[in-house]
């Protein structure tokens, strides 16, 4: 499997180089997936290429470069602002109103304090 660096993953989504902020974060609830399926691509007999996860409340969907784009259809009913990749190897977060790329290790991202 090929993974796309996040630099040029920030640059097609965003256009932009630097990170936008994000003013979504304080509502993240859900930080790893219980399931690596979409159920809804697999009610229907469909596969997908890539899994997003809602940072809301945890839901798995199929990406927008998939036939259903069952993760878009998620934030679009839920009014959900946030998601992440579940792919191997990443993990960078997608803000759909405020349109912010960040990266796995991204400094707007709140860290777990040192033991």
């Amino acid at each position: 499997r090929f993974s796309i660096p996040e630099f040029f993953l920030k640059l097609a989504f965003t256009r932009q180089i630097r990170e936008k902020p994000c003013s979504h974060l304080h509502l993240i609830q859900v930080q790893e997936p219980t399931t690596d399926v979409c159920q809804d691509c697999l009610d229907l007999g469909d596969s997908w290429p890539n899994l997003r996860m809602c940072l809301i409340c945890g839901y798995v969907g199929c990406c927008d470069t998939s036939k259903n784009k069952h993760m878009h259809q998620h934030v679009q009913e839920t009014d959900h602002p946030l998601i992440r990749s579940i792919e191997p190897g990443e993990g960078w977060i997608w803000c759909y109103p405020d349109e912010a790329f960040l990266s796995a290790n991204s400094p707007q991202l709140p860290r777990a304090p040192a033991p």
